[in-house]
C-alpha cells in the first residue's frame, strides 16, 4: 500500500504534475523512514529537477524534514534567529554566515545556526567552527542548554538530521542540487523564529519567504546578489524578500548607500584554498578591517534588521561592524564560547 502511493507520486512527477502539500510531505516522510528504493528515490529526484518544485511541495518537504529531525528537549520561549543560507553560489567565499552568527550572539541577539559542510564554498559552516574548537558533537542536552545561556548554539545537519542517511548514497551518486540543498536552511530543528537565507538564484526569494511564512516564521528575508553570492554583497546590489510577519516586500539593498565601507578589495573576501579562507575567517574575527568585515558586517545587519535591533540594514550594519572592530565579536568567541586556545593570539 505505501509502496503504491510512493509509486503513484513518482508517476506524478513523472508527468509533471505538481504535488499537494501532503503528497510531498507523505513522500520524503517515507524517504525518512527507508520504506523509498534507492532507485524510486533517484527517478523522483531527477523528475523533479526537471519540473521544478512548487511553493507546496517545498512547504511539505520542509515539514516532514522537521517531523523527522532530533528535537530539543525543551520549549524556547524567546525569540531566535538563523542565517544558514544554501550554498551552492560557487563563488568561493570565506564562511561570513558563521561570522554574522557569532557578531548577532555578541550584540545579544540568539542564534541557532543551522549548517553542514562545505557545498560550494572552502569551508562550510562546520568545517570552520571545528577548526577553531567548536566542539559540535557533544550531547544534544548540553548544546540546547549552552544556546539558552550563552546565545549561540551550532547545529549540525548530519546530526539532527539522521533521517537523511537514507538520501545520502542517492544525492552522492546523482551529483547535481536537488531540492534537499533548499530546504535544508529552511529544516532547523530548533525552529527560529526569525531568518536570514541566503540563497543561490533569484527566483527562489518569493518561494523561500512564502514556505518560511507558511510555518510560522515571524520574520524573515531570502537574499541573493547580483553578482551570484548567495547573501548581501558589498560589490553588487542585493535583490531580497523581506517577509515582515504579513506581507512579502521584494527589494534591492544598494551597498553604495553605505558611508564608511573600507577600499573594495575581492581579494579579501575570496578564496582560492581552505588555507586562504580561514586567513580571511581570522582577519575578521581578530578585528581587522578588511572587505570581509565589511561583508559580514552587512550580513549581520540586515539579520538586526529582520530582528527589530536595528531600524533599517544600513543601521545594523553600523552595530555590527562596531562589534567587529572593537573586537566585542572576538571577546565572545573567546570568553563567552570558550574557544580562548584556538583566538588567544588574533588580538596581539
Amino acid at each position: 500500500m505505501i509502496e503504491s502511493k510512493n509509486k503513484e507520486l513518482l508517476g506524478q512527477i513523472l508527468a509533471k504534475q505538481d504535488l499537494s502539500t501532503d503528497g510531498a510531505y507523505h513522500f520524503l516522510n517515507e524517504v525518512m523512514k527507508g520504506n523509498v528504493s534507492e532507485v524510486t528515490l533517484a527517478a523522483f529526484l531527477t523528475a523533479l529537477k526537471m519540473k521544478g518544485e512548487t511553493e507546496s511541495e517545498l512547504t511539505g518537504f520542509v515539514q516532514a524534514m522537521r517531523e523527522n529531525a532530533e528535537k530539543p528537549n525543551v520549549n524556547f520561549d524567546f525569540d531566535f534567529i538563523d542565517t544558514c543560507g544554501t550554498g551552492g553560489d560557487g563563488k568561493g567565499s570565506f564562511n561570513v554566515s558563521t561570522l554574522s552568527a557569532f557578531t548577532l550572539a555578541s550584540l545579544g541577539v540568539k542564534v541557532a545556526k543551522h549548517g553542514n559542510r562545505s557545498v560550494s564554498s572552502l569551508s562550510g559552516s562546520s568545517d570552520i567552527l571545528q577548526t577553531i574548537g567548536y566542539d559540535m558533537d557533544r550531547p544534544k542536552e548540553i548544546l540546547t542548554t549552552e544556546f539558552t545561556e550563552k546565545g549561540f548554539v551550532f547545529l549540525f545537519a548530519q546530526s539532527w538530521h539522521p533521517s537523511m542517511k537514507y538520501a545520502g548514497p542517492v544525492r552522492r551518486e546523482l551529483g547535481f542540487r536537488t531540492f534537499f540543498n533548499l530546504i535544508g536552511p529552511l529544516s532547523n530543528p530548533f525552529h527560529p523564529t526569525h531568518q536570514v537565507v541566503g540563497v543561490y538564484e533569484k527566483s527562489l526569494l518569493p518561494v523561500v519567504t512564502s514556505v518560511l511564512s507558511k510555518l510560522g516564521t515571524k520574520k524573515a528575508i531570502a537574499c541573493h546578489s547580483r553578482d551570484g553570492l548567495d547573501e548581501f554583497s558589498i560589490f553588487a546590489p542585493t535583490d531580497y524578500a523581506y517577509f515582515d510577519g504579513k506581507e512579502t516586500h521584494h527589494l534591492v539593498f544598494d551597498p553604495k548607500t553605505i558611508t564608511g565601507l573600507f577600499p573594495l578589495k575581492e581579494d579579501e573576501v575570496f578564496s582560492k584554498s581552505k588555507e586562504d579562507s580561514l586567513r580571511h575567517f581570522k582577519e575578521v574575527l581578530g578585528g581587522q578591517g578588511t572587505s570581509g568585515t565589511d561583508l559580514v558586517a552587512l550580513n549581520a545587519g540586515a539579520a538586526l534588521f529582520v530582528m527589530g535591533k536595528a531600524e533599517t540594514i544600513s543601521a545594523g550594519f553600523e552595530l555590527a561592524k562596531s562589534a567587529l572592530i572593537s573586537k566585542k565579536v572576538l571577546e565572545f568567541v573567546r570568553e563567552t564560547l570558550n574557544l580562548s586556545q584556538v583566538v588567544s593570539s588574533l588580538d596581539k
